[in-house]
């Protein structure tokens, strides 16, 4: 969700604003400065919609405690991770074959609650439906779902002397963001799994799932701790960390152009065409005051600047969200197949970068404009007061520090945006900036996370690994097909991790599908094996 990472990837804090997006990050940088004026919206990681679920009461919330660094026995500041539980599919029955325990695995992105056990975009459509049908089959499920360190409610607070309930300073600064990553939060997965005695939940078969970024998290679970994890769905998981993610926006020119979504190769040429025009007038300061009245800008001499350029254009001058695409959608421009006709329809009348014009302005707030800063959104994401709601200073401490996922739009790719106005450098500066990590040291996170997970080699066993081939992080996902040990499935037409969202009458065959292949996996392999395997991989 994907994410947060950089121009795309800061969906804590636009979440908390109330902007909807999807995954490791479906939004540009500059919307930083305007998130409360915009209404492009796709579906929220943690809403729950319009119906509340009838099992929320079922729901618990509580927390286990956990070392703050698991990796120097020396220091034993702890704090209160937050986890949700529901015995729903393990009370008593007059017959019970198995005992299983599942884990929703959390990550980045604002609170979750107690809907991720009932009805969310996590892990519903694949885990809760596999726990009903077991359960409907004599088997006990526990569920769980376990939210990552520092984001949601389980941010370690911080005073002289220790970790205290009584904060006296941001968990997010530089100082104490060093306790954030994923080799920690595995850690604390580890613990929390050892630690559900009391619910029943050891000596069991543990399946951790987990889309985007959790779904990292549920492979690398299975990867490092097999003897405590059974297997893992990993759901639409770049488990690929790379610097300069430029495939990205190369995949979004794919999407444009799909004729399963509703796109068409003239939509992309369209689109290019559009952007290929801005880019000859930004260069040309008589024609920022054009460009500031098509485009809803809130100032023309924003684009005197060299970065507020690269802002405005090189990560889009609509919005697409092509990674949180939804076939079935209602509403006006909220799908590719919708946004193209739109443009096309246009494109008719008009140039191509007036037709784009167009559409930018049907999804601002009427009379709202774009405040285009640099400056300012690098002051924003710095501050360790602001950053600390949402995940946002969270989300980005580990694009710097672990995976990169910068997604460029690079002069001589094939990205649909600026090419040229969303070079790799503009991120390494963020790094810089609010967090003081230069481009090697960036670059050397990534080569090291890369090491000690394995990427695209990992190893390790009963890891099934889903990806939709619309979602521009599958370029990024395990693919290879030769290993029987680690399993994926693509799911044509899919977005990302779609098939992980609540089970819905409007779900295409293929999403149908993916999760049959799911079930039938995971029911495979817990009736293999023991709950207390070595830690080899076998």
């Amino acid at each position: 969700m994907p994410a947060m990472l950089f121009h795309r990837l800061l969906l804590s804090y636009l979440l908390l604003l109330g902007v909807d997006v999807h995954g490791l990050g479906d939004v540009r940088l500059r919307d930083v400065l305007n998130a409360r004026r915009t209404n492009a919206k796709v579906t929220d990681e943690s809403s729950l919609g319009a119906d509340v679920p009838e099992f929320v009461g079922d729901v618990q919330t509580r927390y286990v405690n956990q070392q703050l660094n698991h990796f120097d026995a020396s220091d034993t500041r702890s704090f209160a991770q937050r986890f949700f539980y529901s015995d729903r599919y393990a009370r008593a029955r007059e017959e019970n074959r198995n005992t299983y325990a599942f884990l929703c695995v959390g990550g980045e992105g604002p609170a979750l609650d107690e809907s991720v056990l009932v009805d969310s975009v996590h892990c519903t459509g694949d885990m809760l439906e596999l726990a009903h049908i077991l359960f409907e089959d004599g088997h006990k499920v526990h569920l769980y779902a376990l939210e990552h360190r520092y984001y949601g409610e389980s941010y370690p607070v911080f005073r002289e002397g220790g970790c205290s309930k009584n904060r006296t300073t941001s968990p997010v600064t530089n100082q104490h963001l060093v306790y954030l990553s994923s080799t920690q939060a595995l850690a604390d997965l580890a613990h929390f799994v050892n630690s559900r005695s009391l619910d029943g939940g050891t000596n069991i078969k543990w399946v951790t799932f987990g889309g985007s970024y959790p779904g990292m998290m549920a492979a690398w679970a299975r990867s490092k701790y097999p003897h405590l994890i059974h297997a893992a769905v990993s759901s639409s998981a770049p488990v690929q960390a790379v610097l300069d993610f430029s495939a990205y926006n190369n995949h979004v020119s794919k999407v444009l152009a799909s004729a399963n979504v509703g796109g068409s190769s003239e939509c992309l040429a369209v689109f290019q065409a559009a952007h290929g025009e801005v880019t000859r007038m930004v260069h040309d300061a008589t024609q920022h005051a054009g460009l500031a009245d098509m485009f809803g800008l809130c100032n023309a001499t924003s684009l005197l600047e060299d970065r507020n350029k690269e802002l405005f254009l090189g990560d889009g001058l609509v919005d697409l969200h092509t990674q949180g695409n939804n076939p079935s959608c209602d509403r006006d421009l909220c799908n590719i197949g919708k946004i193209c006709r739109t443009l096309l329809n246009d494109a008719k009348s008009f140039k191509p970068v007036t037709a784009l014009a167009n559409l930018a302005q049907r999804q601002r707030d009427r009379g709202a404009c774009i405040n285009i800063d640099w400056t300012g959104t690098l002051d924003y994401i710095s501050d360790p007061v602001r950053g600390v709601e949402g995940g946002l200073r969270s989300w980005l401490w580990q694009t710097c520090t672990e995976f990169g996922f910068y997604q460029t739009c690079n002069m001589h790719s094939t990205c649909p945006y600026g090419r040229g106005f969303h070079r790799v450098d503009q991120d390494l500066e963020m790094c810089r900036v609010a967090f003081d990590k230069s481009g090697v040291q960036v670059a050397t996170a990534v080569r090291s996370s890369m090491e000690a997970y394995g990427g695209w080699k990992m190893e390790a066993s009963r890891i099934l690994s889903v990806n939709g081939d619309i979602d521009p992080w599958s370029e990024l996902a395990i693919h290879d097909v030769s290993n029987p040990q680690l399993p994926t499935y693509q799911v044509p037409g899919a977005s990302h991790h779609f098939w992980t969202h609540k089970v819905l009458d409007s779900d295409g065959l293929e999403i149908q599908k993916a999760r049959e292949f799911i079930y039938d996996t995971v029911t495979a392999w817990l009736e293999t094996g023991s709950p207390n395997e070595p830690t080899t991989v076998n």
